[in-house]
């Protein structure tokens, strides 16, 4: 995956960079003098690259740099572990029955959590086509993209469900969408991350587990989405 930093919507790059193993993607561009303001695409290019579009500002002396997110877990001695990047497109979806969401299975590191919807983006795949077969598999309803949120990364040193020790880094894709004709959500990737898939109420979403990732995303943009599309 590439960033690159424009300051006008129509304007040529300023700054850009391919993310490489462990790199933030906010701290990287505020290293270069640039900071986010807010994202306008995620596209892929001749070259089957996806490249991620940050509309960005000149730092000032009054910002300052983004914390980078790293977490270590003790690993045995002489034990080296395996590196990996993975990309991943996730969407906030609302309809007239309320927030989409997905609940963690067994298969993962914590399952039962509710999540959203998304996982992970195969080899030459868009980020937008990626959401959409991802949603489709794990709650059976079709979404409409409206926007791009945001780019996570976070990276941390941990194991696997196999006991693997990995030096892993994630880069999500998260897109706002709306499902216009929503119905009973069904888990069609059966033996999967998703046990189970429901449709929140904006009020209720508070009072079930999350993912520190979703309760954030939620947080942020839940409100101001649905306001939105009022």
């Amino acid at each position: 995956m590439r960033v690159v930093g424009v300051t006008h919507p129509l304007g040529a790059p300023v700054a850009g960079f391919p993310i490489s193993h462990g790199q933030h993607p906010r701290v990287t561009m505020f290293d270069r003098g640039y900071v986010p303001v807010r994202p306008l695409a995620a596209t892929m290019d001749e070259e089957r690259e996806i490249v991620f579009t940050w509309l960005v500002r000149e730092v000032t002396a009054a910002d300052q740099r983004p914390p980078e997110r790293h977490t270590v877990y003790v690993s045995r001695p002489n034990e080296q572990p395996r590196r990996h990047q993975r990309i991943g497109a996730y969407a906030l979806v609302l309809s007239s029955r309320g927030i989409l969401g997905t609940v963690n299975s067994t298969t993962t590191l914590a399952p039962g959590t509710w999540t959203l919807p998304g996982g992970g983006v195969d080899e030459h795949e868009s980020p937008s086509d990626a959401v959409l077969r991802e949603v489709f598999e794990e709650t059976g309803q079709d979404i409409v993209i409206e926007r791009v949120l945001t780019l996570e990364s976070e990276h941390w040193i941990g194991r696997s469900m196999s006991g693997q020790l990995e030096d892993f880094h994630a880069l999500r894709v998260v897109y706002a969408a709306r499902c216009e004709t929503p119905s009973d959500p069904v888990v069609h990737d059966i033996g999967g991350s998703t046990q189970g898939a429901d449709w929140v109420p904006l009020r209720a979403w508070r009072s079930l587990h999350w993912t520190n990732s979703s309760r954030t995303l939620l947080a942020q943009y839940a409100r101001r989405l649905w306001a939105a599309s009022s």
